[in-house]
């Protein structure tokens, strides 16, 4: 088992990781449709598009628990 104090690192690589991938496929399909290409497409663009939804993440979430610590009633 992996240690609790990972877990954000761990939830944020998970669903950086799939939300990117979901993103960049409806965007090649609208953009080009189902080429034979697609998939290879997808691939290059997919990982790219990770990295910075993975580093965007990691460096926004706390700023933005910052402002909801100030705007939200706990």
């Amino acid at each position: 088992m992996i240690d609790k104090r990972y877990e954000f690192y761990i939830f944020s690589f998970l669903v950086t990781m799939f939300m990117s991938f979901i993103i960049s496929a409806i965007l090649i399909i609208i953009n080009l449709g189902f080429t034979n290409e697609f998939l290879l497409l997808l691939l290059n663009a997919w990982w790219k598009a990770w990295i910075v939804a993975f580093f965007s993440v990691i460096f926004i979430i706390p700023f933005i628990r910052k402002i909801m610590k100030k705007i939200i009633k706990y």
